[in-house]
């Protein structure tokens, strides 16, 4: 479903004239009503859960004797769940995620340690540059979680469209109903009561969706992995390691 699709769909429910609502002579409503509609119904199914779509892998190189890196500027902060840096043979080690404050004590404590550690705070993440030897060049890969963003071309798919538009599931139809129950709420239709029993029937279905993605992430086998669950997703990369090209640039 694209947004075209969805502002479309919104105006079905709302009985009102797309094509009038597009012109600017609908009576009621305005094409920024219709589209704000959607993309805070959009915000608020993105931050219900921690949807796979929203994963995103990055990849950037280390600098020598640098212990922080920004963050890429489209995910959200503190999200980085998965941290490898390439060895000198160029093939990917993984890291291990402590926290902030205990990466701050082992960096004082052991100045020169060489452990695999890692940590984020707010918009950055820092990796012990022992761990790789201060080399430059080495490439990095983070995954991440992504920041939603708003809707604005005609022909952008909605987040449960997350590989062709036509490609979805019920959370994309969950989302018009969010939208349909705010603008119930709003003062230019004033019917609360119906929205609340529309916005209800809108979280059935995505908690619906989401306990069954969470089942099946909980169905993945855990190996040596405490912390979290993550998947190979480079095939051929031999457990651990991924050979990986060098790259100076944050990348998709």
């Amino acid at each position: 479903m694209t947004f075209l699709e969805s502002k479309k769909a919104l105006a079905r429910k709302l009985n009102i004239n797309y094509d009038a609502v597009m012109g600017g002579t609908d009576d009621l409503f305005s094409m920024d009503d219709i589209e704000g509609w959607i993309n805070l119904a959009c915000l608020e199914v993105w931050d219900y859960s921690d949807w796979v779509f929203k994963e995103k892998a990055y990849t950037t190189t280390t600098v020598a004797s640098q212990e922080y890196y920004d963050y890429p500027g489209d995910f959200v902060s503190d999200s980085i769940f998965f941290l490898r840096v390439a060895g000198s043979d160029a093939l990917l080690d993984t890291y291990k995620k402590i926290r902030y404050l205990d990466y701050m004590q082992y960096r004082e404590n052991n100045p020169t340690g060489e452990e695999k550690y890692w940590a984020d705070h707010r918009r950055f993440y820092f990796i012990n540059p022992y761990a790789f030897a201060n080399a430059a060049s080495r490439s990095i890969e983070v995954w991440g979680m992504l920041r939603f963003t708003e809707l604005a071309a005609s022909t952008t798919p909605l987040p449960f469209s997350p590989d062709t538009e036509g490609n979805e599931n019920s959370g994309n139809h969950a989302i018009i109903k969010l939208a349909y129950a705010m603008a119930l709420e709003s003062e230019k239709k004033n019917e609360p009561q119906k929205a609340q029993i529309i916005r209800q029937e809108a979280y059935q279905t995505l908690k619906l969706l989401a306990d069954k993605e969470n089942e099946r992430q909980a169905d993945y086998e855990v190996v040596d992995r405490p912390f979290f669950k993550y998947t190979n997703l480079f095939p051929g990369s031999g457990g651990g390691k991924h050979a990986f090209g060098d790259d100076d640039s944050w990348n998709y």
